[in-house]
């Protein structure tokens, strides 16, 4: 009797111990694919103790091409249990695979010389959905009356013909800030991609479908810097911003800034002062000078000039006779320009600048080599080594400002450190090296290698970090951060606690089951192409006004941690695709692309 008592209470126990230790597992890929010569890694996360040893099959045969043993991860970031990487970067031969790992069967896996195809014009159907004043997806006009000057000394009140550009986001704004640096992403895109035929020519300048004999990525540059142009209408004047938060109450027809409904919007003037950003709180903005505005310009005219002069010669021409007045408009009051909201507290709170004036400076350099330019690019960039949030990326967020260290790569850096002159170059690689060693130093054993704050758009930090680490290997040849950048890659595909990609509507026809297809593609008139926000602080998620999911949250599991995210068109924190975050893209995909060709 008292050995049948012990054995049902050991049985009882038993069945105790395996209830506690029950757990679920994911295993987390690039969804759009691995070029054959790769890094590769799949990661697998748990709530449970995991084990890390997996298998990779071929999926047309079910054959077992490679046994590994994964590399432990600290999974408690994310509030999990367990997580292990997987590298199968030895399975080089184009085809269909998945892995085994714990029980757990992985999404399939795609190694192809062609996954990248496509991807980085794949990038423009968002940037066209955006097109303000004529917008191709509705085939309709739209802010027919913008605008009307404020804060100029003698022109405040009058009429300013500032059509064009994009909007922001799904907001209706309109700001130099993340403009010029939309377009000067893609430039450098077309610059510097060698392979030109990557980028197709299926659009027209108005951005409906027929060829029209120029590469649609430079109708889109053309597009953007048409207003551009529009917001510098003559020597010394510089406006920054269109339009402000009092936009988002309604639609166009509605909308009254005090001209009439839809009839028009506020062109905020540079002025290197302060300007109104919140009368709710009574807080201005932060603007102590006009260099990050004026920088802006500068390079952008700089840049945009150099890759149009072949198809639109004398606008090129107009823009690149303002980017000296604008380089010298930056020096002249040195210091940040934000932008300002009036009904709530968000606003783009930048408070760098010298990292501007030291790419309008580069790129000058980059194009005609003379000295003068060189002495004022490296003069510029030495006062900022390391983009500061790559070096500080620290905390939860809350005490981080909305776009204070902006645009999130150095671009100037790269260009001096690809120069000929072999100073420059060993010093300014230097300084793109330190700071993947800072984000590789914050990663620590994190299971995604993803040393990125979680700061609002933290999406567009990672694109910034994978840009500014393939830039690097090009510059310098030195492949030491190549698993950090493709893991950061990654992560944007898809290999992330969600399992989500953050690029709106792709990839395509994924299995069922691994993959929530963004619900801003519903919220954006279901195009495809822009890079959503991504995970943000827990705390700031929590902090933001108006977020409110519209179902039952999928990926609660995965919202424990230091970070949440959320497939739903309820929470622009996360889900909101932007105009510069996707324009950051290109350059890399198309990289990619070229790679692949290879």
């Amino acid at each position: 009797m008292k050995r049948s008592l012990l054995f049902i209470l050991l049985a009882l126990i038993s069945f105790a111990g395996a209830a506690s230790e029950s757990k679920e597992s994911w295993i987390r890929i690039n969804q759009v694919g691995y070029l054959p010569n790769d890094v590769k890694v799949a990661v697998i996360i748990s709530t449970g103790n995991a084990k890390g040893d997996f298998k990779v099959f071929d999926n047309s045969t079910g054959k077992l091409v490679l046994k590994g043993k994964g590399r432990r991860a600290d999974a408690s970031k994310w509030a999990l249990s367990s997580a292990w990487r997987l590298d199968f970067s030895q399975i080089k031969t184009p085809g269909e695979y998945y892995i085994v790992c714990d029980g757990v069967k992985s999404p399939l896996i795609h190694i192809d010389s062609h996954c990248y195809d496509g991807l980085a014009d794949r990038l423009l159907e968002y940037m066209r959905q955006q097109r303000c004043g004529d917008n191709p997806l509705t085939d309709k006009p739209c802010h027919q009356h913008d605008g009307y000057i404020i804060y100029h000394p003698t022109k405040s009140g009058a009429y300013i013909d500032v059509r064009g550009g994009w909007h922001d986001a799904n907001d209706r704004l309109q700001y130099v800030t993340t403009t010029a640096t939309s377009i000067y992403h893609m430039a450098f895109a077309y610059k510097y991609t060698k392979d030109k035929s990557i980028f197709k020519d299926e659009f027209n300048a108005r951005g409906r479908a027929g060829s029209n004999g120029i590469p649609d990525i430079l109708d889109e540059i053309m597009w953007g810097l048409d207003w551009l142009d529009r917001m510098n209408p003559a020597p010394g004047e510089y406006y920054y911003q269109l339009g402000d938060d009092r936009d988002h109450t309604g639609s166009e027809a509605k909308v009254d800034y005090g001209y009439g409904p839809g009839q028009g919007r506020p062109v905020y003037f540079v002025t290197g002062e302060p300007q109104v950003a919140d009368k709710r709180i009574g807080k201005v903005n932060r603007t102590t000078g006009v260099s990050s505005a004026a920088g802006k310009f500068a390079s952008t005219f700089a840049l945009g000039a150099d890759v149009l002069a072949p198809f639109y010669p004398e606008f090129s021409a107009k823009i690149a006779a303002k980017v000296e007045p604008a380089y010298k408009f930056a020096l002249e009051k040195p210091g940040n320009t934000q932008t300002a909201c009036v009904v709530s507290p968000y606003f783009y709170e930048e408070d760098t600048w010298v990292d501007d004036i030291e790419l309008a400076a580069a790129t000058l350099y980059a194009q005609n080599g003379q000295e003068y330019w060189k002495k004022q690019a490296s003069y510029w960039g030495e006062l900022e080594p390391v983009s500061p949030w790559m070096e500080r990326g620290r905390g939860h967020g809350k005490e981080y400002h909305h776009y204070q260290w902006y645009p999130f790569i150095n671009l100037g850096h790269f260009l001096l450190a690809s120069s000929d002159d072999a100073d420059l170059k060993a010093e300014f690689g230097g300084y793109m090296r330190a700071g993947l060693e800072d984000m590789r130093t914050r990663a620590g054993d994190d299971p995604f290698l993803h040393g990125i704050p979680y700061l609002w758009c933290s999406n567009n930090l990672t694109s910034a970090a994978i840009t500014h680490a393939q830039l690097y290997r090009r510059a310098t040849g030195d492949e030491s951060f190549l698993e950090m950048e493709t893991a950061n890659r990654d992560w944007l595909l898809g290999c992330n606690p969600w399992g989500s990609t953050m690029i709106s509507g792709f990839p395509e026809k994924l299995e069922e089951g691994y993959h929530s297809p963004s619900q801003c593609s519903a919220a954006f008139r279901k195009v495809a192409g822009g890079l959503v926000d991504g995970p943000i602080y827990t705390a700031l998620f929590l902090d933001r006004i108006g977020v409110h999911l519209t179902r039952e949250d999928p990926f609660a599991t995965f919202n424990k941690g230091v970070a949440v995210y959320h497939d739903d068109r309820g929470d622009y924190s996360s889900n909101e695709p932007t105009i510069d975050g996707t324009a950051s893209l290109f350059y890399y995909f198309a990289a990619m692309e070229e790679a692949g060709r290879r």
